[in-house]
């Protein structure tokens, strides 16, 4: 065939398989190459005029769309897939940079989870969704407990901070291994190295106090205070402890220089009426089995009361054998203390050391116990590699979608699409009364369909995408009944010249498209980002692509 040895024909032959090659090896960036693809060939079309230079470009891409499903397949959102969206509410509004920041931390800590099909994008300037594909509850109550943490770690020793977590290399951050568990007498923990000034820092701090607790703090509260029943308070101590000595170890744990100690209140040597909040921003922390009235009470006083589990809201307290202090708080979840391990006189020589470990008992027995062995290795891991938070954050109430439901969302929009094409097919051969004419505009649309799921199925599609495919099929017959009705007008001109005019009308369509589409695509509203993109997409798809091709197609039946 004369084609065949076209030159153009070789190269675009020579580009296909480049692109095909390209998708099958890099599958992570099918969607990127599809979209180069359609630059590529759509610009070739353009360029040449060759009719069927034209036609061969429509069906590389079609091949090429095939090829990336048949190879690659599509992501669905959990619109169609099933999952569960998490909303992450900031305690403010931020600008761009910081929401960016924001967004790429979280992303960090659900990679160090697994969660390689975590979705995480901003919505506005106040808000993140979380999107994970599961609908486990354990697993999401354990994810919804990663991303509730500020991730601001410190290390604190007599009241000083000693470590910060900004100090720490992420790239050190590993689980301890059996030998070092068994010479900590820890059940688990996770090991760490600081930069240089961290180590000066802790050297300054901790000199001259060998035996004192380094109290391992992740998101320690700053503006708080603790309202607990003296039976919970004592609840996980030893017997013999006097009261006086574990208010004392409660308080050496919550004090920090700089006026930011966590107050602590004995409910039973405690008037609420006496108490007034530092700010109007001071939370309360209280267990979620006090009684209603109480924590009414506190709530009117004015604090925001922040409520725990009552194992979470409990504190460890034991004896302590080697400190100064009788008794010492090695665990407390409510105020965010991890463990309080002993300096040996060996760190408190003013001598820098950079390496550090954050370790701890398991309290749980049986299959219990190895679950929680590995969630708190995991926790902490996460949240260091990850790194801080820089604004403080709420969850919203997570939405749940099964897996049942989106595939019947999916079942109905492909059923739209199929119904949308059968009332076109309809109305075009009312409008034309030729047969031939119709086909054309259904295999064009159809290959518009195909090559958009492709692109956008490489990234995911959820429920404002497929409305946008839609949309751009709807605004790819409007092209097309231009092309056509500019063919068969009786007016004396060339083809060539119909077929500029008409391309005049589309070229102004598709850059009105593109103009009103950019705005929502930079919006940061989630819910049409995926619309607005499927839009530009099909608009340019269109223009480049499917409306010359079908321009040549159409023609040529039209001629006959």
């Amino acid at each position: 065939m004369e084609i065949l040895r076209n030159k153009k024909f070789q190269l675009m032959a020579i580009l296909f398989i480049l692109f095909l090659a390209g998708i099958a090896i890099y599958a992570k960036f099918a969607g990127l190459l599809l979209i180069l693809s359609l630059f590529v060939f759509g610009g070739l079309s353009i360029m040449w005029k060759e009719k069927e230079i034209k036609v061969a470009g429509l069906v590389a891409l079609v091949l090429l769309a095939l090829s990336c499903i048949a190879i690659n397949g599509m992501k669905f959102g959990i619109d169609f897939s099933g999952g569960t969206r998490i909303p992450v509410i900031l305690d403010h509004s931020v600008d761009t940079t910081t929401m960016n920041e924001m967004v790429q931390i979280i992303k960090k800590r659900a990679n160090v989870l697994g969660l390689t099909e975590v979705k995480v994008r901003a919505v506005g300037d106040s808000e993140i969704d979380v999107e994970i594909p599961s609908n486990d509850q354990t697993n999401i109550q354990f994810v919804e407990e990663i991303l509730s943490h500020q991730g601001v770690y410190e290390g604190i020793v007599d009241g000083q901070i000693a470590i910060k977590g900004d100090d720490v290399y992420s790239t050190s951050i590993t689980p301890l291994t059996a030998a070092q568990l068994q010479s900590s007498g820890s059940d688990w923990g996770v090991g760490f190295s600081i930069n240089k000034e961290g180590g000066e820092q802790f050297a300054e701090v901790a000199k001259g106090k060998a035996n004192y607790p380094l109290y391992m703090f992740l998101d320690r509260p700053t503006d708080a205070v603790v309202f607990i029943s003296y039976a919970d308070f004592s609840a996980k101590s030893s017997d013999i402890a006097t009261k006086e000595d574990l208010i004392k170890a409660a308080n050496d744990a919550m004090k920090l220089d700089g006026g930011k100690n966590i107050q602590l209140y004995i409910l039973e040597d405690t008037n609420i009426n006496n108490i007034t909040p530092a700010t109007n921003k001071t939370k309360a922390i209280v267990s979620k089995d006090l009684v209603q009235e109480t924590k009414n009470n506190i709530a009117a006083r004015g604090f925001a009361l922040v409520e725990f589990e009552t194992n979470d809201f409990v504190p460890i307290i034991e004896k302590s054998e080697r400190s100064s202090l009788n008794y010492h708080v090695s665990q407390w979840t409510a105020i965010g203390l991890l463990s309080a391990p002993f300096l040996s006189p060996g760190v408190t020589q003013g001598i820098p050391a950079y390496n550090y470990q954050i370790s701890g008992v398991a309290r749980s027995t049986g299959k219990e116990r190895t679950t929680e062995i590995d969630e708190n290795v995991k926790r902490i891991e996460s949240v260091l590699k990850g790194g801080s938070l820089p604004v403080q954050i709420t969850l919203g109430s997570r939405v749940t979608l099964p897996s049942s439901l989106g595939s019947e969302f999916l079942k109905l929009s492909l059923i739209g699409i199929a119904l949308s094409l059968i009332v076109i097919s309809i109305l075009m051969g009312i409008r034309y009364m030729h047969m031939k004419a119709i086909l054309p505009i259904i295999a064009i649309s159809l290959s518009e369909l195909i090559i958009l799921l492709a692109i956008l199925g490489s990234f995911t599609i959820d429920l404002s995408a497929m409305a946008g495919i839609l949309a751009a099929i709807g605004v790819g017959v409007d092209a097309q009944i231009v092309i056509t009705d500019e063919i068969l007008k009786k007016d004396g001109l060339k083809i060539e010249e119909k077929m500029e005019h008409a391309f005049d009308i589309i070229k102004t369509n598709v850059v009105v498209a593109i103009i009103a589409m950019v705005p929502l695509l930079f919006s940061g509203i989630v819910e049409v980002i995926g619309f607005s993109i499927s839009t530009i997409l099909g608009a340019l798809l269109g223009y480049l692509i499917s409306r010359p091709a079908y321009a040549v197609i159409v023609g040529k039946i039209l001629e006959e």
